[in-house]
């Protein structure tokens, strides 16, 4: 659909709002908000500006929660000025560039930021900064939700304030950058000012740098730059994660490609499989992050001694690791998988020095047939569908059943219809082999809450306007960070106003991200495509 065709649907109901405030004679100064609140945001997406600009000066002329009754008459200007705007957008009969581009388009593969500062505004200008150009970042407002994105988003880059409401920014810097050491992450410690003893606390913690407030981004975006390339030098070079004694990825890529090759070349058969530890968030949500490291260490160090010499083990990402087993059909691997779990069902852990753990895993089989992605997601289906029928079992690939892949689901939760349909739209584009898009869409907060919308083995992205009638989108945020976990489901907040108050008050609700209205419907999409596939690392 065209830009101009999305302004002929906003005219339109425009018109039918109007016309409604003359049938009823008087309405609420509360509607008024929300009418202006919601032209802003959806005229500055569909490319009307300065109609949006307008919306945003009258907007401080009204109440958001005032019940005081105005009549239409006393409207006549503003909606006299509604009509101007589009009447000189039909006049001048400009041909404009279509809003949608494919959201298949190559997508912008920078590093993620993630910026620990209780200072919202501050933390929003280095987001904003770095966004411009291409970066993406996420913000958190204190230690723990810092260290749930930290785990969730694995960011290539994290910088953290030195004082912290919950905790010492220095001692969660050293966490970070403990649990970061096999990624070569780095890790900067940012404070006012900052004198000779902040600097040598910082290098003490294992940070990379400390970094004196306000930040001078003239040097902080070269500075960015050379981190992450001499991130990504090392790490080339680096075959080993350092935490559990695994290959690393890139050494599970390299592998992969060998055997593949070898297989090609004489035939032989191999088989992959993906492990991931069962119900693992319990062991970090219950005794902590270090103690799930130790966890990953522990089960780590049980399969390097029970597999075979020719075996090559990989962690593949969090909590998920890959046996490549050469010479190797995939019933045999089967039963070899099982005497794994067996094991692991005999062995006691103990985390934080005395507390018992036992652990169980899942995995998915697939023999190689005939290319090397294909086989990396057929074995990634294969343990979706041991997970999903009750996990702490093994599930073979069967090339005669129906491909079940994991699923994310887009839930677009906005009281404009326009907007949901331009965002739907080009998230319908979105085509990935990775696993299943669904897209949902709810009118309002209350119809969101009312539905069943959640399924435990499933992804979700929420959309979620910040102002919507029936139930506020505060309210539905903090509906679902209370009654559903928070691992698979992120949530990115769609406000028209960015000022510090409104930014707080999401981040501190559970909010993962925000996004401010106006904006284009594909760089929506491109900014969750980077943020949800982190969540299948």
């Amino acid at each position: 659909m065209a830009q101009t065709d999305y302004k002929a649907l906003l005219a339109n109901r425009m018109e039918r709002d109007f016309s409604k405030w003359t049938a009823q004679g008087t309405l609420q100064e509360s509607e008024v908000y929300r009418f202006l609140h919601t032209m802003k945001g959806t005229a500055g997406t569909i490319g009307m500006a300065e109609l949006s600009d307008f919306c945003a000066v009258q907007l401080d002329s009204f109440s958001e929660h005032s019940t005081t009754p105005l009549s239409t008459a006393s409207l006549k200007e503003l909606i006299a000025s509604f009509r101007y705007y589009f009447a000189a957008e039909e006049a001048v009969k400009e041909e404009t560039a279509e809003l949608e581009t494919s959201a298949n388009d190559p997508i912008n593969e920078e590093a993620l930021v993630l910026v620990i500062d209780p200072d919202a505004e501050y933390a929003a200008k280095i987001k904003e900064t770095l966004e411009a150009r291409s970066i993406p970042a996420v913000i958190a407002l204190d230690g723990q939700k810092g260290m749930e994105l930290f785990y969730t988003l694995h960011p290539q880059m994290v910088l953290v304030e030195a004082k912290l409401p919950d905790t010492d920014g220095f001692h969660l810097a050293e966490r970070i950058a403990e649990a970061g050491r096999d990624r070569h992450l780095p890790v900067a410690i940012m404070r006012e000012g900052g004198q000779i003893d902040d600097h040598i606390r910082a290098m003490e913690a294992g940070a990379t740098d400390f970094l004196a407030k306000p930040l001078n981004m003239a040097f902080f975006l070269p500075y960015l730059a050379n981190r992450l390339r001499s991130q990504e030098f090392v790490l080339q070079a680096v075959r080993v994660d350092k935490m559990t004694g695994a290959g690393n990825r890139q050494s599970f890529d390299h592998a992969l490609s060998q055997m593949a090759n070898l297989a090609e070349r004489t035939g032989k058969p191999f088989t992959l499989a993906l492990l991931d530890l069962d119900h693992f968030k319990k062991i970090n949500d219950s005794y902590g992050h270090p103690a799930g490291d130790e966890v990953l260490r522990s089960f780590s160090q049980l399969i390097l001694n029970r597999k075979r010499e020719s075996d090559q083990f990989f962690r593949y990402g969090g909590e998920e690791f890959a046996l490549i087993l050469p010479d190797t059909r995939a019933a045999e691997a089967d039963a070899f998988i099982d005497r794994l779990r067996q094991a692991l069902a005999e062995t006691e852990f103990t985390v934080n020095g005395h507390v018992p753990v036992r652990l169980t895993f899942s995995a998915g089989l697939s023999e190689y047939q005939l290319a090397q992605e294909t086989i990396v997601s057929k074995a990634d289906q294969a343990l979706y569908l041991a997970k999903r029928n009750g996990r702490n079992q093994t599930r073979v690939y069967e090339a005669a059943g129906h491909d079940v892949k994991r699923k994310l689901n887009i839930v677009i939760v906005d009281d404009d219809s326009l907007v949901r349909k331009l965002v739907a739209k080009q998230f319908s584009n979105w085509k990935t082999e990775d696993f299943d898009i669904h897209i949902e869409e709810y009118p309002d907060g209350l119809a969101l809450v009312d539905s069943d919308w959640y399924r435990p083995d499933e992804h979700y992205m929420i959309l979620l306007d910040g102002v919507m009638p029936k139930m506020d989108g505060l309210e539905v945020l903090s509906h679902v960070r209370s009654q559903y976990p928070h691992d698979n489901i992120l949530v990115s907040m769609l406000t028209s106003r960015n000022n510090e108050s409104d930014i707080v008050l999401a981040l501190k609700s559970g909010a993962d991200d925000y996004i401010v209205k106006p904006f284009y419907a594909q760089e929506v999409v491109a900014r969750v495509q980077r943020l949800t596939k982190r969540m299948f690392k």
